[in-house]
């Protein structure tokens, strides 16, 4: 390896994706390094620090010529999966810790795919792909060690717990999954949580004690009950319902689902199975989560058949999540006016809805719901 300018090396942006050593932690590598040299030499990728951030910063402390190695990694995919299992390989990790680096690096493998695809020269080279996003979380988790979901849990962690939550999860002091419900309650309650979490309460039990009702976390408030005939049509469309994971007992005496999940129950922290009838809450970010939720679950199987009410944001990026992974979608002719529990129209919302089906029975979509308006497949 031709002589390197090693003391003013920089850092490859997939070497922050580990936090660096400081404190005791970096005094006691630089003592190491003075007593014994370096052990592990500093990994190379064109011209930058990939791995070892640490070991050379200790060396530079310690007057100590490091050595180095390049990478084997030719593509900067193949770079970030090479980081990512130089780190994993000596430090121990929860399953959460994981899950939650996983989700900071899954725009990274995005990025790397947009590079790869970047050597193409047809038109088509910079064209959208439908179901980009799903790759690269599956890469991501792939590459962690992490199921899909967790993966799914920790980007709701990163994008809507307070930091306080998203510390736990790093240091290993609360699930994911746990933080991804705590995630949902309110800025101010999350912290309270914290603070029981800290005293030495339990996660979940903290997390119950300070929670509190929020209208619209379900399919079935007092002002929003669907229709029957909307209901009756999914039913038929798909063979049943097994599930609706956003409701409560008066809105599933019409729904009939084998299993319904409550406001109380946090739809979003339970298993989803089969065929799930879904009116999700519309308040943000519930409505994001909740359509994130059933399009990743049906990519990964364990959602057979899903139909979904939601207003016909085509705009917002929840309802491009559904398309990723849709089969079709009705568009109704007119606002849908939903009900209160005595089965009165509550008054028409103030824009159209859409009914995005998931699932490989599109004949019989297209036949139940070609009634209420225009029915589209969704290309791939």
């Amino acid at each position: 390896m031709n002589s390197i300018d090693w003391r003013h090396l920089e850092a490859h942006p997939y070497a922050d994706i580990f936090p660096r050593l400081d404190g005791d932690a970096l005094r006691g590598l630089i003592d190491d390094i003075v007593r014994h040299g370096l052990r592990e030499p500093v990994t190379l990728y064109r011209g930058k620090v990939l791995d070892g951030r640490n070991r050379l910063a200790a060396c530079r402390e310690a007057g100590v010529t490091p050595s180095f190695r390049e990478a084997l990694a030719t593509t900067d995919e193949e770079a970030l999966r090479e980081a990512l299992s130089l780190n994993l390989h000596r430090r121990h990790l929860t399953t959460s810790q994981r899950a939650r680096i996983a989700a900071d690096v899954e725009p990274m493998f995005a990025e790397a795919a947009k590079a790869r695809q970047g050597t193409r020269t047809d038109i088509r080279a910079n064209l959208p792909r439908c179901g980009e996003a799903r790759r690269a979380a599956d890469d991501a988790a792939d590459a962690l060690n992490v199921s899909r979901r967790a993966v799914q849990d920790a980007k709701r962690v990163k994008e809507h717990a307070v930091p306080e939550v998203d510390a736990m999860v790093r240091e290993g002091r609360v699930a994911v999954s746990r933080a991804a419900s705590i995630a949902t309650a309110a800025p101010e309650e999350q912290r309270q949580i914290v603070e029981r979490i800290s005293a030495g309460e339990k996660p979940k039990d903290a997390e119950e004690a300070v929670r509190k009702p929020h209208v619209s976390r379900n399919s079935g408030n007092n002002e929003w009950y669907t229709p029957e005939r909307f209901i009756e049509a999914a039913r038929l469309a798909m063979g049943g319902i097994d599930l609706d994971p956003a409701s409560c007992e008066v809105a599933n005496r019409t729904v009939k689902a084998a299993k319904f999940y409550t406001k109380d129950d946090n739809g979003l922290a339970q298993d989803w199975h089969g065929k799930v009838w879904m009116n999700p809450p519309y308040a943000q970010p519930l409505i994001a989560d909740f359509c994130e939720r059933v399009a990743n679950l049906y990519a990964m199987g364990e959602v057979e058949q899903a139909c979904v009410l939601v207003n016909n944001g085509t705009e917002t990026k929840w309802f491009q999540t559904l398309l990723d992974e849709a089969s079709c979608v009705c568009f109704p002719s007119s606002r849908i006016k939903f009900l209160d529990p005595d089965g009165n129209p509550s008054g028409a919302p103030l824009q159209g809805q859409a009914i995005v089906y998931f699932g490989d029975r599109l004949y019989e979509f297209v036949e139940t719901f070609r009634k209420f308006g225009a029915v589209l497949e969704v290309a791939r």
